[in-house]
């Protein structure tokens, strides 16, 4: 079914002057504005096209001057869009066209009166003859076809859409409308000739559920409704839910805007809709990642200082290339000439750090823990890999397919083991003892346990191209006449004669049930000698990187990272009690588990 779609325009900046202003009712007051430029005009040698609004919810920008500070101005217009300057920007709010005259030049905007709002200030004191600048509109809704009847709903700030609905829908439209308004006297009349059931609801002797109460009992209608409601972003969360699960009006069909926020200010509400959209955006995070893919930041570094000549170094387009620097540039990272020259600035020189590039660029292991996170929303419906639902095969089959993905992913890992693999060894006894190192990688824990304490001895379970690297690395260090490789899964039986045993992150690697599998083998294994985990243990207290892991864990794996209490449930369904959780670095643990008793 066809919805509703946008349809972009040209954004033209325009000065117009005050014709009149007057209070519709004691909370609403109306400005009256007019000007030659309503119609065509030229603009810094640009052609602006004449002021129309074709929906009723368009929207203009009122940029209101600040009179004691001149350096403010207004957006310059360009062609077809303006230059806005983040100062503008801040003094800019939006109206929703009350009514359009094109012929008397006349456009009417509606300003609901409250303390501290820039333009509702602005419109209380404004006199006849003073100017302002407009902006837009950028564009409009255009309806979808088939629709039979209308349902509005809104506060007084939808007031204005509502009213210019109501009033240029065709003769005997059916329309239901609920308006709620602080008092009585904030009620208005329209000039209409639908077929209107309006229900007005007063705030100010009417309780909490009123709106919704009214909208349940408004008159309902045959055939395909357009379902529009607008007002206080909290009012409107029911009635979406109303809307979409209880009448299952077609989203196409559904047009519901939250205008303001209780508590926030039209400029507070801007600035945190632009942060959710920063935040979302994966224009930057692809980015960069591109770009340590295509390695430009060292075509870069080497000379390559202009987009055609970083093209051609990385095999790629030139105005592809173009567009990641594009975003790069917006970020500080580089900087990019009219002229193609391209440079790192001193924040873009991270960008040629090896840690970053390791975790990044998409042909390595580490980076393709990324791939999870179109899945996401299977893993947290399910709670099963977002991995394997997004790739079509498990995170351990996408590396064991590429050599360079396995060898850098093991790489990752060892250098990680590497920052706190001597406080792991420090806090066990190893003199004279037989190690198990379960899930060991490379062996890089083996090896500093090894190195550390001559008389020991270890095994290292792991599957046998992994355990081929770590065979080339302990013989590389001196250390295999005292290891011994046993090149299997850890969910086949484990050897049974070490003297501890040891999973240093690997069960965040595995959901619940693989968890309880793996410990349960250690447990056969051990006996009644000690069973060592190094995991993160979750808290309260986790820091945005914590979170952000643990999230990634479970798009990835359908696991995450767990608690103290995760970890002694899990432990006592495989027959193990957890004896004590000792802190290494940072929110990583070395967890002892025995034998319950």
């Amino acid at each position: 079914m066809a919805g509703r779609q946008h349809s972009a325009w040209p954004i033209y900046v325009r000065e117009l002057e005050v014709r009149e202003a007057f209070d519709v009712t004691p909370l609403m007051r109306r400005v009256v504005l007019t000007g030659d430029q309503l119609g065509a005009f030229e603009a810094n040698g640009h052609q602006v096209e004449p002021f129309r609004t074709e929906n009723a919810d368009d929207h203009v920008k009122l940029v209101i001057l600040d009179p004691a500070d001149p350096d403010i101005a207004p957006p310059a217009q360009d062609d077809g869009h303006l230059d806005w300057t983040p100062e503008s920007l801040g003094r800019a709010r939006d109206y929703t066209p009350r009514r359009y005259d094109p012929e008397a030049r006349r456009l009417e905007l509606d300003f609901v009166r409250h303390d501290g709002g820039l333009a509702a200030e602005w419109a209380q004191r404004v006199r006849p003859g003073e100017r302002i600048h407009v902006a837009g509109p950028r564009g409009t809704t255009v309806l979808p076809p088939g629709i039979d009847w209308y349902f509005l709903v809104g506060d007084e700030t939808a007031l204005p859409a509502i009213a210019r609905r109501i009033e240029e829908l065709p003769a005997g439209t059916p329309v239901t409308a609920v308006v709620s308004v602080p008092t009585a006297s904030e009620e208005q009349r329209f000039d209409h000739q639908t077929d209107l059931h309006l229900t007005w609801v007063h705030r100010d002797t009417a309780g909490p559920d009123a709106l919704m109460d009214a909208v349940t009992s408004a008159p309902w209608h045959q055939g395909q409704v357009y379902a529009w409601a607008a007002g206080e972003a909290g009012m409107l969360r029911p009635l979406r839910r109303w809307f979409k699960q209880e009448r299952q009006v077609a989203a196409g069909y559904t047009d519901i805007a939250g205008y303001w926020r209780a508590g926030q200010s039209q400029k507070e509400m801007a600035q945190a809709l632009h942060r959710l959209r920063h935040s979302a955006s994966l224009a930057v995070p692809y980015a960069l990642r591109a770009a340590f893919t295509l390695d430009l930041p060292e075509l870069l570094a080497e000379g390559h200082d202009r987009v055609d000549r970083l093209a051609e170094g990385a095999g790629a387009q030139p105005r592809g290339v173009a567009k990641v620097l594009r975003v790069l540039a917006h970020e500080g990272y580089v900087t990019l000439g009219a002229d193609g020259a391209v440079a790192l600035t001193p924040q873009g020189s991270v960008l040629l750090e090896e840690r970053p590039r390791a975790m990044l660029d998409h042909r390595n292991g580490h980076a393709r823990l990324d791939d999870a996170w179109p899945g996401l929303v299977h893993a947290v419906r399910t709670g099963e890999s977002g991995f394997t639902a997004a790739r079509g095969h498990s995170f351990w089959e996408e590396l064991a397919g590429d050599d360079r993905l396995g060898r850098t992913f093991d790489q990752g890992l060892a250098n990680w083991s590497g920052d706190w693999a001597a406080e792991v060894v420090a806090a066990l006894d190893l003199a004279d003892r037989h190690l198990v190192d379960v899930g060991g990688g490379t062996g890089t824990l083996l090896a500093a346990a090894l190195s550390a304490h001559p008389t020991a001895r270890g095994t290292l379970v792991e599957l046998p191209t992994t355990a081929a690297r770590a065979r080339a690395a302990l013989d590389e260090a001196g250390l295999l006449d005292r290891a011994t490789l046993a090149e299997q899964s850890f969910f086949a039986p484990l050897p049974k004669d070490g003297d501890l045993y040891l999973l240093a992150q690997v069960l965040h690697d595995w959901p619940d049930a693989e968890v309880v599998a793996i410990l349960r083998g250690v447990a056969e294994a051990a006996g009644d000698r000690p069973v060592y985990l190094v995991e993160r243990l979750a808290s309260a207290s986790d820091d945005h990187h914590d979170v952000d892991f643990d999230l990634q864990m479970y798009a990835v794996f359908g696991s995450g990272e767990r608690d103290r209490d995760e970890f002694a449930a899990l432990a006592a369904r495989a027959g193990l009690e957890l004896v004590e959780a000792r802190p290494l670095r940072d929110t990583l643990h070395l967890v002892e588990l025995r034998a319950a008793r």
